[in-house]
């Protein structure tokens, strides 16, 4: 199964209210599995059920069976829901 790897984003506005763009940080880093119909697209949900809609891929395949299913460098933000899903 092909799984793809996605960024929950949190976006908050400058605290002055003033002109500019909302700053973007992670929330949360989900995986769900590969849309059937389209290769490389995240099917609707993730595996602990939130819309894809909005979240924003990761360029990260896992290498192989038994390897992590998230880059390294992003572990501080796994969705503990998503995790145990791919572990069963």
């Amino acid at each position: 199964m092909a799984i793809i790897v996605l960024q929950e984003m949190d976006k908050q506005m400058p605290s002055d209210f003033g002109l500019g763009a909302a700053a973007s940080f992670i929330a949360a880093v989900h995986a769900a599995p590969a849309d059937p119909d389209v290769p490389g697209d995240p099917d609707d949900r993730t595996f602990c059920g939130r819309p894809t809609l909005g979240m924003e891929p990761v360029p990260y395949e896992p290498a192989g069976p038994g390897a992590p299913w998230l880059p390294l460098n992003m572990r501080g933000w796994e969705c503990p829901d998503c995790a145990a899903a791919l572990r069963t």
